[in-house]
């Protein structure tokens, strides 16, 4: 059948190879020419024998090679043919089994995001119910016999409520701050602060019957407190970047399942007590866990942050588990210009801060695990050293130390409370007291200087890239308190300054 059909394709290309191009007329003409012709030599072939025609040149044979190439292909071509068809049927079953997951993923997405909004009312039913809203009945009317660690320091002095927004900006911009007071001259010390008791421990201070659970407006603050505990690039030497937290997965009282923050502990940072033997919310051998906002929550034995999630569990470099109390005085005096006068900028005295240097960037006098005490005993002792004391003929040391000391008598609360900070975990945070002392009288902190070698200096506050970020806020209260000029408020390109100057 295979040489049948060769011979045919033969004959097809010979006849095709030989078609003339005349008319029909005359191309029929030829045909008949040449079959005569044909008819002729056969006959006269035959007859003489002389022109016999070879059987094998009337159809030409196909050789080996030929036969081979074309066998292989044949069979290549239906190997691809088959190959396609496999190929698109894999593709098509691919497609089937990858809608069908797609499916499936949307099915438990929509099945996660209905149980979660199910626990949320199951949270939001026990939270509204007629038990808890008898106990919050019962808290609200004992406020008036109870001290709430919020709205009285450890004196019984208010604290301060001074809600601040300050706007990060370069070295070279200007800073506005937006403050909830109607003018910055009615920040006067009277009205912004109360003053400070001179460091005097308040027994119910110490009790644990004023820590009281975070009620909803102290933690509506917390959560917008919490911008720099949420920077993505946590500091220090190792690269540590936080896991990104959507502003609604900020609280956490919100359920979020998925939620995976990087855990970190810098292996300097020294080792904690282990954790079944913590007691959270107590003073336990000088083991200080109690907050000042109140109680936190403790989840997987471990405290939360009360400012909410971070993208970044562990200790990071801090020192504790929980709350990491420190003791941030603002000391302040009047800055002097050469002739020994004070320096006034739109009618308001420019004040020189007491700073510790660390590298580039200057930071309050800082005293760790301090819990009631704003004045630590290392501050009294920097300001009291008798390298530190420029004494004249009319002015005794004695004289001088007593000065100081009615000032740390006369101070004025600023803060006391969770301390938003880079520094900040999940797990471990800082809080602070911040008191500010003046030298009012202005005969006391003048005499007080310290040597070239020494990281404290005194510090005109005109730059303030160089500030912590957690202290400039607090410094901004302090210079409220004290009257004293303000270049956020009062940058040095604005009207107030060029006429103050």
């Amino acid at each position: 059948i295979y040489r049948g059909f060769l011979d045919k394709q033969w004959y097809q290309r010979r006849v095709r190879g030989s078609r003339s191009p005349l008319p029909v007329p005359l191309s029929t003409i030829l045909h008949c020419w040449r079959f005569v012709k044909m008819v002729v030599r056969l006959t006269c072939g035959r007859l003489s024998g002389c022109c016999a025609v070879d059987p094998a040149d009337a159809v030409p044979q196909v050789d080996v090679h030929q036969k081979l190439t074309i066998t292989l292909l044949e069979i290549e071509c239906r190997r691809n043919y088959l190959d396609k068809l496999r190929v698109k049927s894999e593709q098509e079953v691919l497609q089937g089994e990858m809608s069908k997951l797609s499916d499936d993923v949307q099915t438990i997405d929509k099945r996660l995001s209905d149980f979660e909004s199910k626990i949320q009312q199951v949270i939001d039913v026990a939270t509204h119910s007629p038990s808890h809203r008898r106990s919050k009945h019962r808290s609200s009317g004992d406020e008036a016999s109870s001290v709430d660690l919020d709205e009285v320091s450890h004196d019984g002095a208010p604290a301060l409520d001074l809600e601040l927004d300050v706007k990060e900006l370069g070295s070279g911009e200007n800073i506005t701050v937006v403050a909830e007071v109607a003018t910055p001259d009615m920040a006067v010390a009277g009205e912004v602060a109360q003053p400070w008791a001179g460091g005097q421990k308040s027994k119910e201070s110490a009790s644990l019957t004023n820590l009281k659970p975070i009620d909803a407006q102290r933690l509506q603050r917390l959560l917008k407190m919490g911008k720099k505990s949420r920077k993505p690039e946590y500091p220090g030497e190792t690269p540590v970047r936080r896991a990104y937290v959507k502003k609604e997965y900020w609280d956490w009282n919100k359920i979020w399942i998925h939620y995976d923050p990087v855990n970190y502990t810098d292996v300097r940072v020294a080792a904690e007590r282990k954790v079944p033997e913590i007691k959270w919310h107590a003073h336990v051998d000088g083991d200080e866990r109690r907050s000042y906002e109140g109680l936190y929550e403790i989840r997987n034995q471990l405290p939360l942050i009360p400012c909410g999630r971070t993208g970044l569990s562990g200790r990071g470099l801090l020192d504790r588990y929980g709350p990491n109390h420190a003791a941030l005085p603002i000391i302040t005096r009047n800055a002097k210009d050469s002739n020994g006068e004070d320096v006034i900028l739109a009618g308001k005295p420019v004040l020189e801060v007491l700073l510790e240097c660390r590298g580039e960037i200057g930071s309050l006098p800082e005293v760790k695990g301090v819990y009631d005490d704003p004045l630590p005993s290392e501050v009294r002792q920097l300001l009291t050293k008798d390298e530190n004391l420029a004494l004249t003929e009319g002015l005794s040391r004695d004289k001088l130390v007593k000065r100081i000391e009615k000032i740390f008598k006369a101070g004025i609360f600023i803060y006391r409370g969770f301390l938003d900070s880079e520094y900040n975990t999940d797990n471990s945070w800082f809080e602070a007291i911040i008191v500010s002392y003046h030298d009012t009288n202005d005969n006391a902190f003048n005499h007080v200087a310290f040597p070239e070698d020494s990281k404290y200096r005194w510090s005109r506050i005109n730059n303030w890239t160089n500030i912590n970020n957690m202290y400039r806020e607090h410094l901004q209260r302090a210079f409220y308190a004290r009257n004293g000029y303000d270049h956020i408020t009062f940058p040095p390109s604005s009207a107030l300054h060029h006429m103050g100057s």
